[in-house]
Order: C-alpha cells, then sequence, then structure tokens
C-alpha cells in the first residue's frame, strides 16, 4: 500500500515546487530500492563465482563475465532511470515489478546453469527476492509469482534436451519458493501492521499528553476552568470582535465568594476546595460555548459573557448567586452557606481590555464595600441585585 502511495505521488511531486523537498525524499528512497536489490544481485553472482571455481556451474568464466556484466547493467539502467527522473513517465515510478522480474531472471538463468548445486545458487538469490517481494502489491505478487514459476518450468523443459529431469528435486524447489514468497509478504506486512499499531498506539499516548499539557497551560488545576492568560487571549479576541461589529457587545462579571477564607478556617482546606469545585460546575452550567469563566485566584473569577449586554449578564449573575446560596457547604453544619458579590462592566467601544478589567474589579470591589452579597454595574456603584 505504502508502495502504490509513493508511486502515486510521484508525478505530482515533480510539479509542486512546494513539496521539492518531499520529492527528493521519495526519489532518494527509489535510489536505495534500486541499490539494496543490487547488492543482493552481487552477493548472488559471488556465490555463483564460487560455484564456477569448484567446477559446479556449466558456464565459462568469460560467459559468466557477459552474465555478470548484463545482470549489473540491468540494474544500472534501473538507478539510472532514478536519477534521471525518467522513471516518472512510467505508470509505476517505484518499477518494483519490472526490478523483480529482472532479478528473477537472472536467478534462473544461473541456476540453469549449476544443475547439481542448484539449491544453493536459487538460495543465495531467495533474500533478495523475498526483500523485493515484500515491496509488490497484491497484484504485482500474482504476477511475479506466474512469471516466476513460467520461467522456472520453462528453463526445466529447456534443459530436459540433454539431461532428464528430477521432478522430486524441482518440485520441492518450486513448493519452497512459492511458500516464501507466499509466507515471506505476510509476515511482512503482519510485522509492519504490528509496529504501525504500536506507533499510532504512542502517538495517541503523546497526543493525549499534550493535549493534558495545553490545557494545564490554560485551565486552573483544581475546577478546570481557564486561567487568566487564556482569558486575556479570548477577551482581545472579543474587543477585536466588537470593533469589527458595532452592534455587537459583550460583558465582564468579576466574582468573589464572600468570607471564603472563614470556610477554610471552620472546615479546612479540603472543604474549601470541595467550594470551589462545586462553585465552578455551577458556572459551568450557567455558561455557553461563547463565554469563558476564569478562575484567577484563590475564591476570584472571572466571566466574559459573549453577545451579552450589562442587563442580561445581571439576570445571569443572579442564577449563579442563588445556586451558590443553595450550596451545602459541609455535612456538619447543614445550613452554613456562603454568598457571592459581583461587578459587572460591559464593553465600550474604543477602550483597551486592561480599563474594562479594571472597571470591573471597582465594582466588584463597590459591592463588597457596600456589604457583599450584591451584584453592582461598573460605573454607577449602586446595588442592582434583585
Amino acid at each position: 500500500m505504502l508502495n502504490e502511495q509513493i508511486g502515486n505521488q510521484g508525478s505530482s511531486l515533480v510539479h509542486s515546487p512546494v513539496d521539492s523537498s518531499v520529492h527528493s525524499s521519495v526519489q532518494g528512497a527509489r535510489t536505495y530500492r534500486v541499490a539494496t536489490l543490487g547488492v543482493g544481485l552481487i552477493v548472488h553472482l559471488m556465490v555463483c563465482w564460487v560455484v564456477l571455481s569448484i567446477g559446479y556451474l556449466d558456464i565459462s568464466p568469460m560467459q559468466f563475465l557477459a552474465l555478470v556484466v548484463v545482470a549489473v547493467g540491468g540494474f544500472l539502467a534501473f538507478g539510472i532511470a532514478v536519477l534521471m527522473e525518467w522513471n516518472l513517465r512510467f505508470k509505476d515510478p517505484d518499477m518494483n515489478l519490472s526490478q523483480m522480474i529482472w532479478a528473477m531472471s537472472i536467478v534462473t538463468l544461473t541456476s540453469f546453469f549449476a544443475e547439481q548445486l542448484k539449491p544453493a545458487v536459487i538460495l543465495s538469490g531467495l533474500a533478495m527476492i523475498v526483500v523485493g517481494a515484500n515491496r509488490l502489491s497484491k497484484r504485482q505478487l500474482l504476477l511475479f509469482a506466474i512469471y516466476s514459476f513460467g520461467i522456472y518450468l520453462i528453463s526445466i523443459f529447456y534443459r530436459d534436451q540433454y539431461f532428464s529431469v528430477s521432478w522430486v528435486s524441482e518440485i520441492v524447489i518450486m513448493l519452497a519458493f512459492g511458500l516464501v514468497l507466499f509466507f515471506g509478504p505476510i509476515l511482512h506486512r503482519f510485522e509492519t501492521e504490528m509496529m504501525q499499531n504500536v506507533l499510532l498506539s504512542k502517538n495517541a499516548e503523546l497526543t493525549r499528553a499534550l493535549k493534558t499539557i495545553r490545557e494545564l497551560a490554560v485551565k486552573d488545576e483544581l475546577t478546570g476552568l481557564f486561567n487568566r492568560r487564556y482569558l486575556i487571549d479570548v477577551l482581545s479576541q472579543q474587543k477585536a470582535m466588537a470593533e469589527r461589529r458595532k452592534d455587537y457587545q459583550f460583558t465582564l462579571c468579576f466574582v468573589d465568594l464572600d468570607h471564603f477564607k472563614r470556610v477554610n478556617d471552620k472546615f479546612g482546606h479540603s472543604t474549601g476546595d470541595n467550594v470551589l469545585i462545586s462553585f465552578a460546575k455551577i458556572l459551568r452550567s450557567e455558561l455557553r460555548e461563547t463565554d469563558c469563566g476564569a478562575r484567577i485566584g484563590g475564591e476570584e473569577f472571572i466571566l466574559m459573557l459573549g453577545g451579552t449586554d450589562q442587563m442580561n449578564a445581571l439576570i445571569v449573575s443572579e442564577r449563579i448567586a442563588g445556586k451558590l446560596a443553595r450550596l451545602q457547604i459541609s455535612n456538619n453544619e447543614a445550613d452554613y452557606r456562603i454568598t457571592t458579590s459581583i461587578g459587572i462592566a460591559g464593553f465600550r467601544q474604543g477602550e483597551d481590555v486592561s480599563v474594562l478589567m479594571d472597571r470591573a474589579d471597582k465594582a466588584l470591589y463597590s459591592a463588597k464595600r457596600t456589604g457583599r452579597n450584591k451584584v453592582v454595574f461598573a460605573d454607577a456603584d449602586e446595588d442592582v441585585s434583585a
């Protein structure tokens, strides 16, 4: 499958300047594949030379040298075709099937002259054949198998003019070759798929870890709400949107839990943490996808309500305050409750985000200074709670 994808990408990569580096890598991989098969062929020819030296190859040294020149020349032609990028004109730029047919032709030819040591000669070329077969698609592998058995049978029948055929040994050789040709690519693909699954699993783990790191960078660990840095980015985006669309409004709500230190002192920090977590859940239940809730301090929170004016922000704030007032703090004192103070400021055209935040903060301070448990609009200094 990978070979087919590389092959299909061949022609398109040439015409894309942006993908020139990818194109070079693909062509480099093709050159490497030709080279590895070429090395395998040289090893096979060296074995044949040894067989010739001990007198078991029915061919003269000059004839063998000519065979070597032809065999190596074929793979040099493949290498030159890749280097000159002539292969990109072909339907299969990888030329895998062509290389395998050429290699099989050489192995069959050398085995033809090695009657007594034919298994050794074929075995020396088998590693090269198996490595190359792993690069073939299923259709190419079938065509290669048909060609291999066909040319081998032709060599047997041709040689039968001079020697009688030992069908038992020939059938054993063909069966062994067929099994290796069949199971070799299967085992290779099985191992490749296992490695891919491992890599995919590791990639998924890394993705989850990266997601966790990103969340830790923008979220409060205890409550799961966003932090101040993320809120500032959101406010900058909201300001840009409001300045593009003059009818767009957004509002900030500064929220503080009243006398929260008393909860920690009276019930312990564990209970205090549970209150913060529960309050964060209350906020999430009231916020929309267009809104943003952030924890900026111990018991201090900021809400950004997108597409919302101050009056609608007041409605949301009172719902949040009401839910908090009904929240049970501790089983030890079921009637113990806490309240919240909220300062509201709507965005004004042209003002900086820091100015908007300062106005909301002053409104919150006014709510706390005048008795707490109330909602105050910025620049109004009046209690607007229901």
